[in-house]
């Protein structure tokens, strides 16, 4: 079984400590989402996360590894950045080593106002799984949940 739901998705307490039914203020922040690729050897691996959302980390999980490093970029509205490397030549969990540039940052802090495309390049025998760690938010960078302010009559 599995739930849709509308991002950014906001965790918050029902009410507050004094338990008398008055829900609490909103002080928390969206929920971190994660999503999976298979890496495959000699094919490129790709997966698109949302307008808006802050990367928080990209890692691989190899099980075979291959003789060099795969780069790492992403692609939003039509505009390709190459932000790290991963290293293919040990086995286990490996994070992407992301360039350490302004716009490498900025990129990873806000992907903008389109969808981004997650590109790992392929290399000739590596294989595992990525994974991309990221707060899913609005297009604009927030983080106020649809249909705040309505209430049911």
């Amino acid at each position: 079984m599995s739930s849709t739901f509308t991002i950014p998705l906001r965790l918050n307490t029902r009410q507050t400590t004094s338990n008398d039914g008055t829900i609490s203020a909103d002080n928390t922040g969206a929920t971190m989402i994660s999503q999976q690729v298979a890496i495959v050897a000699a094919a490129a691996a790709t997966e698109v996360i949302p307008a808006g959302s802050i990367i928080h980390s990209i890692d691989g999980y190899l099980n075979v590894v291959g003789a060099a490093s795969r780069a790492v970029s992403l692609t939003v509205n039509g505009v390709t950045t190459s932000v790290g490397t991963l290293t293919t030549t040990a086995l286990g969990k490996v994070a992407v080593a992301f360039t350490a540039s302004a716009a490498v940052a900025n990129l990873l802090a806000n992907v903008g106002a389109y969808n981004c495309t997650v590109t790992l390049a392929a290399e000739a025998a590596s294989a595992g799984t990525l994974s991309i760690q990221y707060t899913g938010r609005n297009a604009n960078g927030t983080i106020t949940p649809y249909g705040s302010g309505y209430t049911n009559n």
